[in-house]
Parts: C-alpha cells; sequence; structure tokens
C-alpha cells in the first residue's frame, strides 16, 4: 500500500472517530433527557415564536465569532466570508472532543492556505478576548448581586475571592509587564517556542487596533446571555430580571474558569447554573433543562453542520486538485 493511500485511510480514521465520539456523546445525553425537558417544546409557553427567537439569537452568536476571526486572520492573510465561516464551523466538532475547546484553535486554521500556524495563535486572541468580556460581565454579575440581593455565604465568598485574584493578577501584571525576570516566567510556564511564536504574532495586533474585536466579544456574550435569560425567564416567571441577569452571568464565569472541555461543559454549566439559582428559587432544576436546551441550539446544531464540513473539507478540496 503507498504513502498516500496509507495517509488517507488515517485522515479518514481520524475524521470517523471524531463524528462517533462528538455523536455518540449527543445521543447519550439525550437518552438522559427527562419527559419533561422535551415537554418544554410543547409547552403552551415555549411556543414557535421562541424557538423561532432562540435560533436567531444562536445564529447572531455565532456570526459575531465568524466576524471576529474573519477580522483577525485578515491582519494575516487574505480569507472570504465563506471561509471564515467554514473555518469556525470545521472547528466545534474538533472542539467536542478536546480539553478545554483546545482542538477549536487549531482546527479552524485547515480551511487557510497560507499562514496557519500564525492563524493558531490568532485564534488563541480572540479566544483571550472573549475571556475578558465573560470576565467583566462575571465581575458585573457579583457586584450587582452585592449591591441588590440578599447575601449568600458561599456566593459570597466566591465573589470575593475572584474578584480579589482578578485584581491581583491585573495589578501584577501592570507593574511588571516590562520586567525581564517577568518574561522569563512566561518563557518557562507556557514554553520558550511557544511564546516567542505568541509574541511575534502579536505584533500583527497592536493593543490600540483590538477595539473592534473586543467589541464583538462584548455583544457576542451579551447574546448568548440574553438567549439563556430568555428561557430562563420564561420557565421561571418568579424570578426577576436582576436575579436571572446576575444568575447567568455568574454561572458563566465560573463554567470558564473551570477546566473542562465541551463534551463535560453541559453537565458542569447545569450544575453550576443549578447551584447558584438555588439561591434565588427552589425550581433550580428547570435551570439545568434550561442550560441544556441552550446547549443543543447553540452547540449541538452547529457542531453538527461543522461535522459534515469536516469530513467532506479535505475530500472536495482534492477533488478540485485531480
Amino acid at each position: 500500500m503507498s504513502k498516500s493511500s496509507l495517509q488517507k485511510i488515517a485522515v479518514w480514521t481520524v475524521k470517523i472517530i471524531v463524528f462517533a465520539v462528538a455523536w455518540g456523546y449527543v445521543i447519550y445525553k439525550f437518552q438522559d433527557i427527562h419527559a419533561d425537558v422535551l415537554h418544554m417544546f410543547v409547552d403552551v409557553r415555549f411556543g414557535i415564536s421562541i424557538v423561532a427567537l432562540l435560533l436567531v439569537l444562536m445564529l447572531c452568536n455565532w456570526g459575531l465569532e465568524v466576524y471576529k476571526w474573519h477580522w483577525l486572520i485578515t491582519k494575516l492573510t487574505p480569507i472570504s466570508w465563506r471561509t471564515a465561516l467554514r473555518g469556525v464551523l470545521i472547528g466545534l466538532p474538533l472542539a467536542l472532543v478536546t480539553p478545554n475547546r483546545i482542538g477549536e484553535i487549531g482546527g479552524r486554521a485547515v480551511v487557510l492556505a497560507h499562514e496557519r500556524k500564525k492563524a493558531v495563535f490568532a485564534t488563541f486572541i480572540g479566544s483571550l478576548s472573549q475571556l475578558c468580556a465573560t470576565l467583566i460581565f462575571g465581575l458585573l454579575g457579583f457586584v450587582l448581586y452585592m449591591m441588590f440581593l440578599p447575601q449568600h455565604r458561599i456566593i459570597t465568598i466566591a465573589a470575593y475571592i475572584s474578584v480579589a485574584a482578578l485584581l491581583v493578577g491585573v495589578v501584577f501584571f501592570l507593574l511588571f509587564r516590562k520586567q525581564r525576570w517577568l518574561y522569563q516566567l512566561l518563557l518557562r510556564l507556557s514554553g520558550t517556542s511557544w511564546f516567542r511564536k505568541f509574541k511575534n504574532v502579536l505584533r500583527y495586533y497592536p493593543l490600540s487596533s483590538l477595539l473592534p474585536l473586543f467589541g464583538a466579544s462584548l455583544v457576542r456574550y451579551a447574546v448568548f446571555c440574553t438567549q439563556f435569560c430568555i428561557a430562563i425567564s420564561i420557565f421561571i416567571g418568579e424570578l426577576s430580571y436582576l436575579e436571572i441577569f446576575i444568575g447567568v452571568t455568574l454561572t458563566y464565569f465560573f463554567t470558564t474558569i473551570i477546566p473542562t472541555s465541551v463534551l463535560g461543559e453541559i453537565g458542569i454549566r447545569g450544575s453550576v447554573a443549578m447551584f447558584i439559582f438555588s439561591f434565588f428559587t427552589n425550581q433550580a432544576a428547570i435551570v439545568f433543562q434550561v442550560s441544556l436546551l441552550i446547549w443543543l441550539i447553540n452547540i449541538v446544531i452547529p457542531t453538527l453542520v461543522g461535522t459534515f464540513f469536516l469530513v467532506s473539507y479535505r475530500h472536495k478540496s482534492r477533488s478540485k486538485v485531480l
């Protein structure tokens, strides 16, 4: 058997494994769905208009992510919007089976003809931007909680610890960012080769030019936060909008800082959401169902599309060449 044939077999084997693991897990989760979750879709409170609204917000969510990635990659190499969309979708099934969605960062680069290595680091910058948006809204949630809601000891302690840790980190970086010993420490922690390559890519993105990227990250967060808030407000009418907003922002905050994968994300996010909302309502179990619903809309549907892009992309490219 020729080397090229072995390479083709290896590529398709990896694709089949990714497909099987990703969707085997999805099927497994469907088996665990309680009848009450399925009842959501026929419940009089959850009509077609609400489903359509959540789907539109999902499209806005991923449309903003496509905009962010297109903005980042065009700094390195020309890229069409269609290619950017394909790259974002292809990254999703790879994110599904890797810790902390790391596969998504490298997976997007396969659609590029040039600057693939730099694109990986550029994608990482986009992820950092979204992380900052999540942390900012999470801190806002903490502030609103401490100002307007009854204090619960566990949440209050977590709030103070998280805020203090973030402030210490920011102050530490601002004070010592130009010190050589900090540079050497970062080299050791991240790996000399990786850190230097990342620093080289940063030259394409001066801090003063990152406003469009950060603005899109904030808007994207507002979109999927609104999506979650709408779903919860429909099924738990006793909660105020302030309680819902605080609960959702804290859920995303803690979910973000907990190491996980997309495979485990729904379980972690659902359990964190149940824990936080249990301080506001005795219907916290419904929050898990809502989390699962949002996960199905925001992750499963785009990942299904991305899986077929992943399976067919290289095949189509080679067919064109031949």
